[in-house]
């Protein structure tokens, strides 16, 4: 498993954390880091959707430019997919701000960025959780990981 330098930035935590996780369940479940996003790809990607994204957000793309966490737990979308995503249309019932940036789960749950608010959210059949932060929305997803596969990450 490739594993991308861990930054010295607002997620250093959460990065460090998944990093252990991915380790203690290699061979187990599948974790997949791409290489980090340049600062190119980033200003690319704010200038389509014409929205400055969060520093934590930035962040983590410098870190893993999209990340497969747990298989089926989330598939953080490359800049690339994120793009493609974005140039498709909706449905009439998705939110139009809504620019999705991850599967969750495996189920048709996603993870999007409002380019109005900048919150991001969990979306699944017209339900919405609201984080203030990508931060916020990573550690949440860490914290399912945990739950999932919690009698692999307590053996020692």
């Amino acid at each position: 498993m490739l594993i991308p330098e861990i930054p010295n930035n607002s997620l250093t935590k959460e990065i460090n954390e998944i990093v252990d996780i991915a380790i203690k369940l290699e061979g187990i479940e599948r974790f997949v880091f791409n290489s980090p996003a340049t600062n190119s790809e980033i200003d690319t990607l704010e200038k389509l959707i014409n929205y400055t994204l969060s520093e934590d957000y930035k962040d983590f793309l410098k870190f893993s430019n999209g990340m497969t966490m747990n298989s089926y737990s989330a598939d953080f979308f490359n800049i690339d997919m994120i793009i493609n995503y974005y140039h498709q249309n909706k449905a009439e019932w998705f939110p139009a701000d809504y620019i999705i940036v991850a599967n969750i789960i495996g189920d048709g749950e996603v993870l999007c960025l409002s380019s109005i608010s900048g919150r991001f959210i969990r979306y699944f059949n017209g339900e919405e959780t609201f984080f203030d932060s990508f931060k916020d929305a990573l550690r949440n997803i860490i914290d399912l990981i945990k739950s999932v596969d919690e009698e692999y990450l307590l053996e020692d």
